[in-house]
């Protein structure tokens, strides 16, 4: 069953084809491929032979809300259900009902995404301080493996540190 935007009187004209739908939301023409097979958008004229797929507007928003809600992480059926959401209400607070706890479900898992982005973000720049001690290192690997080095052991380290540069998965042939 194909998608179309909600309060579409009369389908405006597709005048964008796929190239250009994909530079203006910066993606690719493959990717937009992939989401008329998967169901999310639906291309104007690519039902004869020979005409090319074009695209409008509306279906430029779709595909801009369709990419914001991959780069959180959603799934394409997740995405699908979203987008369906209005077709099984049939009334007002049902779909307010329906799409306030889809929205609050997904308010919840991306907080929970931005705040391990931001601990993820600290911990890189706590490390690429410490980083930029190792490129004054006079010392050689070999005699003083970085795990044992002061800049990785100490308690503030960060963690992600003291696991890439070895100090909590020693090598075998390290000295101890």
């Amino acid at each position: 069953m194909p998608l179309t935007p909600v309060g579409m009187a009369s389908e405006p004209q597709a005048t964008l084809t796929t190239t250009e739908l994909a530079r203006r939301a910066d993606t690719t023409p493959r990717a937009i491929r992939f989401y008329e097979q998967s169901g999310l958008l639906v291309a104007h004229g690519s039902g004869t032979k020979n005409s090319r797929r074009r695209y409008t507007q509306a279906d430029l928003e779709r595909l801009l809300l369709i990419t914001d809600l991959r780069d959180l992480d959603l799934s394409i059926e997740d995405i699908k259900r979203l987008l369906e959401i209005r077709d099984g209400c049939k009334t007002a607070p049902e779909l307010g009902s329906r799409l306030g706890q889809v929205l609050a479900d997904q308010l919840q898992a991306t907080q929970r995404r931005l705040q391990s982005l931001r601990r993820l973000s600290e911990e890189l720049s706590a490390m690429l301080v410490v980083v930029k001690a190792c490129t004054h290192c006079p010392r050689p690997l070999s005699s003083h493996p970085c795990g044992r080095c002061d800049s990785v052991t100490r308690a503030e380290s960060p963690r992600m540190m003291k696991v890439l540069l070895g100090q909590c998965t020693p090598k075998k042939d390290a000295p101890v």
